[in-house]
């Protein structure tokens, strides 16, 4: 008995595991991805306690915010989150959604904004959390 009171105590506490990030809205066929103009991802989590988890997003290994918790009805098993993005510069940039150990990531081509066309306003994230710094717009890299 004392054994097994000694491996309750030292149970890990509840987490959760992403297991998807999509680019939205992907019912949109051909949209094209400009530096400059706000999208956004939905991201995914197996939730292994209760409440959402709270979750990292990264630009190109730069931290842009964490996820909102999404609305609406959900499946029960997974737990659907968001996070709005606007690149800064064209190129490739890899996103990758992180919860602990537990990470997913999506590849975009950034296209240069057209001549002369005014950036949308920077869209608002949650920080990065705890010893993270709030999104400053320099996205990207």
């Amino acid at each position: 008995m004392a054994i097994a009171a000694i491996a309750m105590l030292a149970a890990p506490s509840a987490s959760a595991m992403v297991t998807s990030i999509a680019f939205e809205p992907r019912v949109m066929d051909n949209i094209q991805v400009v530096a400059g103009k706000t999208f956004w991802f939905a991201v995914y989590t197996a939730d292994f306690g209760s409440g959402s988890p709270t979750v990292q997003v990264y630009d190109n290994g730069q931290c842009i915010g964490s996820t909102i918790q999404g609305t609406g009805p959900q499946d029960p098993l997974q737990n659907y989150s968001y996070i709005n993005w606007q690149p800064t510069t064209a190129g490739t940039h890899t996103i990758t959604a992180k919860q602990g150990m537990s990470s997913k990531s999506i590849t975009m081509t950034v296209l240069s904004a057209p001549s002369g066309s005014t950036p949308d306003p920077q869209p608002p994230n949650p920080s990065c959390g705890s010893g993270g710094a709030p999104s400053t717009g320099s996205f990207g890299s």
